[in-house]
Protein backbone atom coordinates (compact mmCIF):
# COMPACT_ATOMS: atom_id res chain seq x y z
CA UNK A 1 0.00 0.00 0.00
CA UNK A 2 1.05 3.38 -0.82
CA UNK A 3 -1.48 5.25 1.21
CA UNK A 4 -0.11 6.55 5.06
CA UNK A 5 -3.47 5.68 6.04
CA UNK A 6 -4.03 2.21 4.69
CA UNK A 7 -0.75 1.24 5.84
CA UNK A 8 -1.23 2.56 9.57
CA UNK A 9 -5.08 0.80 9.54
CA UNK A 10 -3.17 -2.42 7.85
CA UNK A 11 -0.65 -2.58 10.51
CA UNK A 12 -3.68 -1.90 13.75
CA UNK A 13 -5.44 -4.75 11.90
CA UNK A 14 -2.78 -6.62 12.31
CA UNK A 15 -1.94 -5.76 15.39
CA UNK A 16 -5.84 -6.84 16.45
CA UNK A 17 -5.67 -10.13 15.38
CA UNK A 18 -2.14 -10.68 17.20
CA UNK A 19 -3.74 -9.55 20.25
CA UNK A 20 -6.87 -11.48 19.67
CA UNK A 21 -5.15 -15.07 19.26
CA UNK A 22 -2.88 -13.78 22.71
CA UNK A 23 -5.87 -13.03 24.85
CA UNK A 24 -7.86 -16.85 23.19
CA UNK A 25 -4.18 -18.42 24.40
CA UNK A 26 -4.40 -16.61 27.88
CA UNK A 27 -8.08 -16.77 28.58
CA UNK A 28 -8.32 -20.65 27.10
CA UNK A 29 -5.31 -21.23 29.95
CA UNK A 30 -7.04 -19.04 32.47
CA UNK A 31 -10.02 -20.82 32.47
CA UNK A 32 -8.25 -24.34 32.27
CA UNK A 33 -6.23 -23.61 35.38
CA UNK A 34 -9.05 -22.31 36.88
CA UNK A 35 -11.53 -25.35 35.61
CA UNK A 36 -8.52 -27.56 37.49
CA UNK A 37 -8.44 -25.59 40.90
CA UNK A 38 -12.30 -25.37 40.94
CA UNK A 39 -12.27 -29.44 40.19
CA UNK A 40 -9.35 -29.57 42.74
CA UNK A 41 -11.58 -28.06 45.42
CA UNK A 42 -14.33 -30.24 44.57
CA UNK A 43 -12.64 -33.29 45.03
CA UNK A 44 -10.83 -32.34 48.01
CA UNK A 45 -14.17 -31.17 50.06
CA UNK A 46 -15.51 -34.67 48.56
CA UNK A 47 -13.07 -36.50 49.98
CA UNK A 48 -12.83 -34.54 53.39
CA UNK A 49 -16.52 -35.08 54.14
CA UNK A 50 -16.43 -38.84 53.25
CA UNK A 51 -13.37 -39.33 55.70
CA UNK A 52 -15.60 -37.06 57.90
CA UNK A 53 -18.66 -38.76 57.98
CA UNK A 54 -17.21 -42.41 57.92
CA UNK A 55 -14.47 -42.24 60.35
CA UNK A 56 -14.48 -45.81 60.74
CA UNK A 57 -13.93 -45.80 56.69
CA UNK A 58 -10.82 -48.33 57.46
CA UNK A 59 -12.93 -50.76 59.50
CA UNK A 60 -15.40 -51.13 57.09
CA UNK A 61 -12.85 -52.40 54.47
CA UNK A 62 -11.55 -54.83 56.91
CA UNK A 63 -14.80 -56.10 57.72
CA UNK A 64 -15.69 -56.83 53.71
CA UNK A 65 -13.04 -56.06 51.29
CA UNK A 66 -14.55 -57.74 48.64
CA UNK A 67 -17.30 -55.69 48.96
CA UNK A 68 -16.33 -52.34 49.94
CA UNK A 69 -15.66 -51.50 46.00
CA UNK A 70 -20.06 -51.05 46.13
CA UNK A 71 -19.65 -49.04 48.87
CA UNK A 72 -17.61 -46.65 47.59
CA UNK A 73 -19.96 -46.64 44.58
CA UNK A 74 -22.62 -44.63 46.41
CA UNK A 75 -19.99 -41.96 46.89
CA UNK A 76 -19.84 -41.79 43.15
CA UNK A 77 -23.37 -42.49 42.06
CA UNK A 78 -23.86 -38.45 41.52
CA UNK A 79 -20.78 -38.28 39.65
CA UNK A 80 -20.16 -41.56 37.68
CA UNK A 81 -16.97 -39.66 36.09
CA UNK A 82 -14.95 -39.05 39.09
CA UNK A 83 -12.80 -41.92 40.63
CA UNK A 84 -12.64 -43.49 43.95
CA UNK A 85 -10.03 -45.22 45.79
CA UNK A 86 -8.73 -46.73 48.88
CA UNK A 87 -5.05 -47.26 49.09
CA UNK A 88 -2.64 -48.13 51.47
CA UNK A 89 0.55 -46.98 52.26
CA UNK A 90 2.66 -47.92 49.56
CA UNK A 91 0.10 -47.23 46.77
CA UNK A 92 -1.59 -50.16 46.18
CA UNK A 93 -5.33 -49.86 45.25
CA UNK A 94 -7.34 -51.80 47.64
CA UNK A 95 -10.75 -50.86 46.54
CA UNK A 96 -12.49 -48.93 43.84
CA UNK A 97 -15.27 -47.54 43.35
CA UNK A 98 -17.51 -49.96 40.40
CA UNK A 99 -15.48 -53.24 39.97
CA UNK A 100 -12.75 -54.23 41.33
CA UNK A 101 -9.53 -54.84 39.45
CA UNK A 102 -8.93 -57.52 36.20
CA UNK A 103 -7.48 -60.76 37.58
CA UNK A 104 -4.43 -60.72 37.99
CA UNK A 105 -3.55 -56.85 37.07
CA UNK A 106 -3.57 -55.20 40.36
CA UNK A 107 -3.24 -51.22 40.79
CA UNK A 108 -0.93 -49.28 41.94
CA UNK A 109 0.26 -45.59 42.46
CA UNK A 110 3.08 -43.80 42.76
CA UNK A 111 2.07 -42.21 46.51
CA UNK A 112 5.31 -39.96 46.40
CA UNK A 113 4.07 -36.91 44.62
CA UNK A 114 1.37 -37.52 47.29
CA UNK A 115 3.43 -37.37 50.28
CA UNK A 116 5.66 -34.18 48.77
CA UNK A 117 2.24 -32.62 48.53
CA UNK A 118 0.83 -33.13 51.71
CA UNK A 119 3.88 -32.43 53.22
CA UNK A 120 5.16 -28.77 51.43
CA UNK A 121 1.50 -27.73 50.04
CA UNK A 122 -1.80 -29.34 51.51
CA UNK A 123 -3.88 -27.40 49.50
CA UNK A 124 -2.61 -27.32 46.15
CA UNK A 125 -3.35 -29.58 42.75
CA UNK A 126 -1.64 -33.04 42.61
CA UNK A 127 -0.67 -34.82 39.67
CA UNK A 128 -0.54 -38.10 40.16
CA UNK A 129 -1.46 -41.88 38.68
CA UNK A 130 -4.77 -42.63 37.25
CA UNK A 131 -5.09 -45.84 38.47
CA UNK A 132 -7.22 -47.31 35.42
CA UNK A 133 -5.20 -45.53 32.83
CA UNK A 134 -1.73 -46.80 33.36
CA UNK A 135 1.25 -44.24 32.17
CA UNK A 136 -1.46 -41.28 32.80
CA UNK A 137 -1.47 -38.63 35.01
CA UNK A 138 -4.83 -36.46 36.01
CA UNK A 139 -5.54 -34.13 39.17
CA UNK A 140 -6.32 -35.79 42.29
CA UNK A 141 -7.08 -35.29 45.96
CA UNK A 142 -6.60 -37.08 48.84
CA UNK A 143 -7.46 -37.46 52.39
CA UNK A 144 -5.48 -39.88 54.68
CA UNK A 145 -7.14 -42.89 56.66
CA UNK A 146 -7.33 -43.46 60.13
CA UNK A 147 -7.44 -46.72 62.00
CA UNK A 148 -6.61 -47.19 66.14
CA UNK A 149 -5.12 -43.95 65.44
CA UNK A 150 -2.16 -44.32 63.06
CA UNK A 151 -2.99 -43.65 59.41
CA UNK A 152 -3.49 -46.83 57.36
CA UNK A 153 -3.79 -45.69 53.84
CA UNK A 154 -5.41 -43.11 51.54
CA UNK A 155 -8.58 -41.73 50.21
CA UNK A 156 -8.00 -41.14 46.23
CA UNK A 157 -10.13 -39.49 44.34
CA UNK A 158 -9.33 -38.63 40.70
CA UNK A 159 -11.16 -35.67 38.74
CA UNK A 160 -11.46 -37.30 34.94
CA UNK A 161 -13.50 -33.96 34.38
CA UNK A 162 -10.91 -32.26 34.18
CA UNK A 163 -10.00 -33.21 30.84
CA UNK A 164 -10.79 -30.62 28.53
CA UNK A 165 -12.00 -33.23 26.19
CA UNK A 166 -15.19 -33.48 27.95
CA UNK A 167 -18.36 -31.43 27.49
CA UNK A 168 -18.11 -29.15 30.34
CA UNK A 169 -14.45 -28.02 29.60
CA UNK A 170 -15.19 -27.52 25.98
CA UNK A 171 -18.08 -25.49 26.94
CA UNK A 172 -15.66 -23.21 28.79
CA UNK A 173 -12.87 -23.59 25.98
CA UNK A 174 -15.58 -21.90 23.61
CA UNK A 175 -16.44 -19.49 26.42
CA UNK A 176 -12.71 -18.02 26.21
CA UNK A 177 -12.19 -17.91 22.17
CA UNK A 178 -15.40 -16.58 22.09
CA UNK A 179 -14.87 -13.93 24.73
CA UNK A 180 -11.30 -13.69 23.35
CA UNK A 181 -12.84 -12.18 19.70
CA UNK A 182 -15.08 -10.36 21.15
CA UNK A 183 -12.08 -8.65 22.70
CA UNK A 184 -10.07 -8.88 19.94
CA UNK A 185 -12.99 -7.12 17.59
CA UNK A 186 -13.35 -4.41 20.42
CA UNK A 187 -9.30 -3.84 20.38
CA UNK A 188 -9.71 -3.68 16.17
CA UNK A 189 -12.73 -1.41 16.40
CA UNK A 190 -11.22 1.09 18.71
CA UNK A 191 -7.69 1.19 17.16
CA UNK A 192 -8.96 1.51 14.10
CA UNK A 193 -11.34 4.39 14.63
CA UNK A 194 -8.43 6.02 16.98
CA UNK A 195 -6.27 5.14 13.78
CA UNK A 196 -8.41 7.25 11.86
CA UNK A 197 -8.61 10.01 14.58
CA UNK A 198 -5.04 10.07 14.34
CA UNK A 199 -4.09 9.90 11.36
CA UNK A 200 -6.67 12.88 10.23
CA UNK A 201 -4.40 14.80 12.79
CA UNK A 202 -0.91 13.73 11.10
CA UNK A 203 -2.08 14.14 7.97
CA UNK A 204 -3.76 17.60 7.49
CA UNK A 205 -0.38 19.43 9.04
CA UNK A 206 1.50 16.95 7.01
CA UNK A 207 -0.52 18.17 3.82
CA UNK A 208 -0.34 21.89 4.43
CA UNK A 209 3.36 21.11 4.70
CA UNK A 210 3.59 19.17 1.04
CA UNK A 211 1.48 21.96 -0.57
CA UNK A 212 4.34 24.81 1.38
CA UNK A 213 6.97 23.00 -0.22
CA UNK A 214 5.36 22.46 -3.64
CA UNK A 215 4.55 25.76 -3.72
CA UNK A 216 8.26 27.12 -2.60
CA UNK A 217 9.45 24.79 -5.21
CA UNK A 218 7.29 26.07 -8.27
CA UNK A 219 8.67 29.63 -7.07
CA UNK A 220 12.14 28.21 -7.53
CA UNK A 221 13.09 29.12 -4.22
CA UNK A 222 11.98 32.78 -4.26
CA UNK A 223 8.77 32.92 -2.07
CA UNK A 224 9.60 34.03 1.49
CA UNK A 225 8.58 31.31 3.87
CA UNK A 226 7.09 33.10 6.94
CA UNK A 227 3.94 31.85 9.12
CA UNK A 228 1.35 32.45 6.34
CA UNK A 229 2.73 29.76 4.51
CA UNK A 230 3.67 27.29 7.26
CA UNK A 231 0.51 28.30 9.43
CA UNK A 232 1.43 25.67 12.18
CA UNK A 233 4.80 26.66 13.04
CA UNK A 234 3.55 28.02 16.16
CA UNK A 235 3.00 24.84 17.45
CA UNK A 236 4.07 23.62 20.29
CA UNK A 237 4.95 19.83 19.51
CA UNK A 238 6.47 17.44 16.72
CA UNK A 239 4.17 19.24 14.16
CA UNK A 240 5.14 22.52 14.87
CA UNK A 241 9.10 21.83 15.39
CA UNK A 242 9.07 19.82 12.02
CA UNK A 243 6.88 22.85 10.40
CA UNK A 244 9.63 25.75 11.85
CA UNK A 245 12.45 22.90 10.94
CA UNK A 246 11.17 23.10 7.10
CA UNK A 247 10.05 27.14 7.35
CA UNK A 248 14.08 27.80 8.42
CA UNK A 249 15.25 25.29 6.01
CA UNK A 250 13.51 26.93 3.11
CA UNK A 251 14.68 29.87 4.39
CA UNK A 252 18.34 29.38 4.27
CA UNK A 253 17.56 28.14 0.89
CA UNK A 254 15.77 30.95 -0.50
CA UNK A 255 19.12 32.92 1.09
CA UNK A 256 21.32 30.78 -0.67
CA UNK A 257 19.54 31.00 -3.90
CA UNK A 258 19.36 34.39 -4.14
CA UNK A 259 23.10 34.80 -2.61
CA UNK A 260 23.96 32.23 -5.91
CA UNK A 261 21.61 34.54 -8.07
CA UNK A 262 23.47 37.95 -6.52
CA UNK A 263 27.04 35.59 -7.57
CA UNK A 264 26.16 34.59 -10.82
CA UNK A 265 25.06 38.03 -11.55
CA UNK A 266 28.44 39.18 -10.34
CA UNK A 267 30.26 36.71 -12.08
CA UNK A 268 28.65 37.58 -15.36
CA UNK A 269 29.54 41.77 -14.38
CA UNK A 270 32.44 40.68 -13.58
CA UNK A 271 33.52 38.57 -16.95
CA UNK A 272 31.92 41.40 -19.06
CA UNK A 273 34.32 44.23 -16.87
CA UNK A 274 37.51 41.75 -17.52
CA UNK A 275 36.83 41.37 -20.76
CA UNK A 276 36.43 45.21 -21.51
CA UNK A 277 39.43 45.72 -18.86
CA UNK A 278 41.51 43.22 -20.77
CA UNK A 279 40.48 44.08 -24.31
CA UNK A 280 41.71 47.69 -23.95
CA UNK A 281 45.17 47.72 -22.66
CA UNK A 282 45.80 44.07 -24.84
CA UNK A 283 44.72 46.05 -28.20
CA UNK A 284 46.61 48.78 -27.21
CA UNK A 285 49.63 46.42 -26.20
CA UNK A 286 49.12 44.66 -29.52
CA UNK A 287 49.03 47.75 -31.39
CA UNK A 288 52.44 49.31 -30.21
CA UNK A 289 54.04 45.89 -30.74
CA UNK A 290 53.08 45.89 -34.04
CA UNK A 291 54.16 49.35 -34.86
CA UNK A 292 57.49 48.83 -33.61
CA UNK A 293 57.92 45.88 -35.33
CA UNK A 294 56.76 46.94 -38.47
CA UNK A 295 57.77 50.75 -38.57
CA UNK A 296 60.76 50.14 -35.85
CA UNK A 297 63.69 50.89 -39.06
CA UNK A 298 61.86 54.40 -39.52
CA UNK A 299 61.32 55.37 -36.38
CA UNK A 300 63.35 57.69 -34.35
CA UNK A 301 64.96 56.61 -31.39
CA UNK A 302 62.80 58.97 -29.31
CA UNK A 303 59.51 57.57 -30.76
CA UNK A 304 60.25 54.21 -30.30
CA UNK A 305 61.19 55.05 -26.56
CA UNK A 306 58.24 56.25 -25.90
CA UNK A 307 55.83 53.20 -27.52
CA UNK A 308 58.31 51.26 -25.88
CA UNK A 309 56.93 52.98 -22.45
CA UNK A 310 53.36 52.82 -23.64
CA UNK A 311 53.72 48.82 -23.75
CA UNK A 312 55.59 48.61 -20.65
CA UNK A 313 52.50 50.56 -18.97
CA UNK A 314 49.78 48.74 -20.48
CA UNK A 315 52.11 45.10 -19.80
CA UNK A 316 52.19 46.37 -15.54
CA UNK A 317 48.59 46.90 -16.10
CA UNK A 318 47.74 43.57 -17.24
CA UNK A 319 50.07 42.21 -14.33
CA UNK A 320 48.08 44.37 -11.73
CA UNK A 321 44.89 43.50 -13.11
CA UNK A 322 45.54 40.16 -12.61
CA UNK A 323 47.07 40.03 -9.38
CA UNK A 324 44.06 41.50 -8.53
CA UNK A 325 41.82 39.01 -9.69
CA UNK A 326 44.25 36.21 -8.22
CA UNK A 327 43.32 37.58 -4.97
CA UNK A 328 40.01 38.72 -5.30
CA UNK A 329 39.45 34.86 -5.96
CA UNK A 330 40.91 33.72 -3.39
CA UNK A 331 39.74 35.59 -0.84
CA UNK A 332 36.47 35.47 -2.24
CA UNK A 333 36.16 31.45 -2.00
CA UNK A 334 33.50 30.30 0.24
CA UNK A 335 36.52 27.55 2.08
CA UNK A 336 38.78 30.66 2.66
CA UNK A 337 39.48 31.68 6.26
CA UNK A 338 41.00 34.59 7.86
CA UNK A 339 44.05 33.51 9.94
CA UNK A 340 43.15 35.92 12.73
CA UNK A 341 45.44 37.19 15.99
CA UNK A 342 45.89 39.48 18.09
CA UNK A 343 47.80 42.34 16.23
CA UNK A 344 48.61 46.36 16.63
CA UNK A 345 46.74 48.37 13.83
CA UNK A 346 48.70 51.00 14.37
CA UNK A 347 52.48 49.62 14.15
CA UNK A 348 50.89 47.55 11.31
CA UNK A 349 49.88 51.12 9.55
CA UNK A 350 53.03 52.79 10.42
CA UNK A 351 55.01 49.72 8.62
CA UNK A 352 52.79 50.31 5.15
CA UNK A 353 53.25 53.93 5.10
CA UNK A 354 57.28 53.55 5.43
CA UNK A 355 56.86 51.25 2.30
CA UNK A 356 55.06 53.67 0.42
CA UNK A 357 57.10 56.77 1.80
CA UNK A 358 59.66 56.62 -1.35
CA UNK A 359 56.50 56.46 -3.90
CA UNK A 360 54.90 59.28 -2.06
CA UNK A 361 58.06 61.53 -2.16
CA UNK A 362 58.59 60.74 -5.64
CA UNK A 363 55.12 61.87 -6.48
CA UNK A 364 55.55 64.90 -4.20
CA UNK A 365 53.12 63.82 -2.42
CA UNK A 366 53.55 64.43 1.95
CA UNK A 367 52.40 61.18 3.12
CA UNK A 368 52.18 60.60 7.30
CA UNK A 369 50.85 58.41 9.87
CA UNK A 370 49.32 58.94 12.84
CA UNK A 371 48.26 56.89 15.97
CA UNK A 372 47.92 57.07 19.73
CA UNK A 373 49.86 55.00 22.27
CA UNK A 374 48.00 52.32 24.07
CA UNK A 375 45.68 51.22 21.79
CA UNK A 376 44.13 47.78 22.29
CA UNK A 377 44.56 44.90 20.08
CA UNK A 378 42.41 43.72 17.52
CA UNK A 379 41.75 40.02 16.04
CA UNK A 380 42.44 40.14 12.45
CA UNK A 381 44.65 38.28 9.48
CA UNK A 382 47.51 40.29 9.72
CA UNK A 383 48.34 39.79 5.69
CA UNK A 384 44.86 40.68 5.13
CA UNK A 385 44.32 43.59 6.88
CA UNK A 386 47.88 44.84 5.34
CA UNK A 387 46.89 44.19 1.88
CA UNK A 388 43.62 46.28 2.26
CA UNK A 389 45.86 49.19 3.88
CA UNK A 390 48.20 48.75 0.82
CA UNK A 391 45.33 49.09 -1.57
CA UNK A 392 43.97 52.28 0.40
CA UNK A 393 46.93 53.98 0.36
CA UNK A 394 47.50 53.04 -3.37
CA UNK A 395 44.30 54.32 -4.17
CA UNK A 396 44.88 57.68 -2.49
CA UNK A 397 48.16 58.15 -4.27
CA UNK A 398 46.92 57.75 -7.56
CA UNK A 399 44.33 60.31 -7.03
CA UNK A 400 46.21 63.04 -4.96
CA UNK A 401 48.02 65.38 -6.81
CA UNK A 402 52.14 66.64 -6.65
CA UNK A 403 52.07 68.95 -3.97
CA UNK A 404 48.78 67.34 -1.60
CA UNK A 405 49.29 65.40 0.98
CA UNK A 406 47.92 61.84 1.99
CA UNK A 407 47.41 61.11 5.89
CA UNK A 408 46.91 57.49 8.03
CA UNK A 409 45.27 57.73 11.19
CA UNK A 410 44.70 54.86 13.69
CA UNK A 411 41.91 55.31 16.51
CA UNK A 412 39.63 53.61 18.64
CA UNK A 413 36.02 54.10 17.69
CA UNK A 414 33.34 52.10 19.86
CA UNK A 415 33.86 48.28 20.01
CA UNK A 416 36.55 48.70 17.36
CA UNK A 417 39.51 49.96 15.86
CA UNK A 418 39.37 52.87 12.71
CA UNK A 419 42.46 52.41 9.99
CA UNK A 420 41.08 56.40 8.02
CA UNK A 421 43.39 57.24 4.88
CA UNK A 422 42.68 60.77 4.19
CA UNK A 423 43.83 62.55 1.04
CA UNK A 424 43.69 65.46 -0.55
CA UNK A 425 42.56 64.80 -4.38
CA UNK A 426 39.69 65.70 -6.20
CA UNK A 427 37.16 63.79 -4.27
CA UNK A 428 34.85 61.70 -5.18
CA UNK A 429 31.36 62.68 -6.86
CA UNK A 430 27.86 62.16 -5.20
CA UNK A 431 26.51 59.58 -7.83
CA UNK A 432 29.89 57.53 -7.48
CA UNK A 433 30.43 56.93 -4.21
CA UNK A 434 27.40 54.20 -3.55
CA UNK A 435 29.20 51.94 -5.92
CA UNK A 436 33.18 52.90 -5.43
CA UNK A 437 33.49 49.75 -3.47
CA UNK A 438 31.79 47.75 -6.36
CA UNK A 439 33.67 45.67 -8.75
CA UNK A 440 35.54 46.51 -11.31
CA UNK A 441 33.40 50.37 -10.69
CA UNK A 442 35.69 53.23 -11.86
CA UNK A 443 34.47 56.86 -12.47
CA UNK A 444 34.38 57.82 -16.06
CA UNK A 445 37.30 60.28 -15.37
CA UNK A 446 39.46 58.08 -13.53
CA UNK A 447 39.78 55.01 -15.52
CA UNK A 448 41.23 56.27 -18.56
CA UNK A 449 44.04 58.50 -16.17
CA UNK A 450 44.68 56.40 -13.85
CA UNK A 451 44.89 52.79 -15.37
CA UNK A 452 43.34 51.20 -11.80
CA UNK A 453 42.16 47.58 -12.09
CA UNK A 454 38.95 48.48 -10.24
CA UNK A 455 39.49 45.77 -7.50
CA UNK A 456 41.40 47.78 -4.74
CA UNK A 457 38.40 48.88 -3.14
CA UNK A 458 36.28 45.50 -3.82
CA UNK A 459 39.42 43.90 -2.29
CA UNK A 460 38.99 45.95 0.50
CA UNK A 461 35.65 45.62 1.13
CA UNK A 462 35.81 41.38 1.10
CA UNK A 463 38.50 41.82 4.09
CA UNK A 464 36.22 44.20 5.80
CA UNK A 465 33.66 41.15 5.85
CA UNK A 466 35.61 38.32 6.82
CA UNK A 467 36.93 40.36 9.66
CA UNK A 468 33.06 41.01 10.66
CA UNK A 469 33.78 44.86 10.49
CA UNK A 470 32.94 47.12 8.04
CA UNK A 471 34.23 50.06 5.59
CA UNK A 472 32.67 53.42 4.56
CA UNK A 473 33.62 56.76 2.70
CA UNK A 474 33.05 60.52 3.18
CA UNK A 475 34.13 62.55 0.44
CA UNK A 476 33.40 66.10 -1.03
CA UNK A 477 34.51 67.08 -4.96
CA UNK A 478 37.14 69.23 -4.63
CA UNK A 479 38.10 68.39 -0.55
CA UNK A 480 39.44 64.78 -0.92
CA UNK A 481 37.91 61.77 0.73
CA UNK A 482 38.28 59.74 3.47
CA UNK A 483 38.36 56.08 3.53
CA UNK A 484 37.73 53.85 6.98
CA UNK A 485 38.00 50.59 7.99
CA UNK A 486 36.43 49.19 11.13
CA UNK A 487 37.70 45.55 12.37
CA UNK A 488 36.64 44.48 16.31
CA UNK A 489 38.81 44.29 19.01
CA UNK A 490 40.66 41.20 20.48
CA UNK A 491 38.40 39.32 22.93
Amino acid sequence: MRSLRGRVLLLVVGFGLVMAALLAIVMHATVRQYYGDWMHQKNAGFAQRIVETHPELWADYLRDPAGFGATLSHYTLYSPDTGLYLLDLDGRVLAAAGWPPPHGRPWQVDVAPIARSQRDEPEAAILADDPESPGRQSPVAVQPVHHDGAQRGWLYVVARQADLATAMPALLRSYAVRAASAAGLMTIAIGALLTIAMISLLTRPLTALTRATERIRNSGFADDPGRDLFEDAGRDDEIGRLARTFREAFERLRQETERVRTIDAHRREMVASVSHDLRTPLTALVGQIETIRLKGDSLSPDAQAHLLGRALQNARHLERLTDALAELALIDSPEFRAQREPIALGELADDVVQRFAAAAQGAGIELSAEYPDGLPLTSADASLVERALANLLDNALRVTPAGGSVKVGVRRAGEAIRIEVADSGPGVAPEDQPRVFERFYQSSRHRALRGSSGLGLAIVKRVAELHGGSIGLRSEPGHGSVFFLDLPLAA
